[in-house]
């Protein structure tokens, strides 16, 4: 008897609305989902990143990772930021994970810059990319064939979206300002969404919320050619920097982060 199809039975139902609900609780396709809880608390080296993020193609952590019981997320993974240190080299964490190639994703994950954090000058956040870390540190996509789309904080603890693709002028990296500001001693959401161009077109957008509003977009432009540039990676990086000394955090600093997700379609 096929239970499935017969609901008479008390077991059929029960089967069919476990189905449909599993079935919508994958609508959001999610690639990536970390939240740490399964990690011990303390030092979080490569083993630990490897656990959490699985294929990771280079990372750059040097015990500046931590795990830390938070009294409201539970685990989060802490970062640090020793006094003058300017670059990856020297201050924060860095890898790539590579994702499935798409033209759409989110991106979103919980951030605490803890009180006394010294945000200098500014300094780099996670964001989506095509190409890894390719097109960064002034690496210019002319071609169409990739693109970088991290955050970065300014000196003024604002966010924003540090673009980097075909058409940019600048040589660093184009700035979408968001309306927002960081604040220490407050966790605050980061949602990312990237649709990139019909290939011809000029429809990649850019889009991004803050603490469930709405602070900046980018629309109508192109920033890829052809097949090329389909989103790729999740670029883990955060310094701060720049590359010069005044650039560098006067005090220890210390930022948290937390579940990290890439989705392609909200969950309902």
């Amino acid at each position: 008897m096929n239970l499935i199809q017969n609901y008479s039975t008390p077991l059929a139902l029960l089967l069919a609305s476990c189905l449909w609900s599993c079935v919508g609780y994958s609508q959001d396709n999610s690639v990536l989902d970390v939240d740490f809880e399964n990690q011990a608390i303390g030092n979080y080296d490569t083993t630990a990143l490897q656990q959490d993020f699985d294929t990771i193609k280079w990372s750059i952590i040097k015990n500046r990772g931590s795990v830390l019981q938070d009294g409201t997320k539970g685990k989060v993974l802490q970062i640090s930021y020793p006094q003058g240190a300017v670059g990856p080299e020297q201050g924060g964490v860095q890898f790539v994970r590579p994702i499935p190639p798409a033209a759409t994703y989110y991106l979103s994950y919980d951030i605490y810059f803890e009180e006394g954090f010294d945000f200098a000058l500014g300094g780099k956040l996670p964001g989506l990319t095509s190409g890894g870390a390719a097109f960064t540190g002034g690496k210019h996509p002319d071609q169409g064939q990739g693109w970088s789309a991290r955050y970065m904080w300014t000196g003024e603890q604002k966010p924003i979206v540090y673009l980097y693709y075909k058409d940019m002028q600048e040589k660093y990296g184009e700035a979408i300002h968001l309306k927002a500001k960081f604040e220490t001693g407050k966790w605050h959401t980061l949602i990312q969404r990237i649709q990139i161009n019909t290939p011809g077109k000029k429809d990649a957008e850019i889009e991004v919320w803050m603490d469930n509003q709405k602070v900046g977009q980018k629309k109508n432009f192109s920033i890829r050619e052809g097949d090329l540039g389909l989103i790729d990676s999740f670029y883990f990086s955060t310094f701060h920097g720049g590359a010069t000394p005044e650039w560098a955090p006067k005090n220890d600093s210390f930022i948290q982060i937390d579940n990290i997700r890439i989705y392609k379609q909200p969950a309902k």
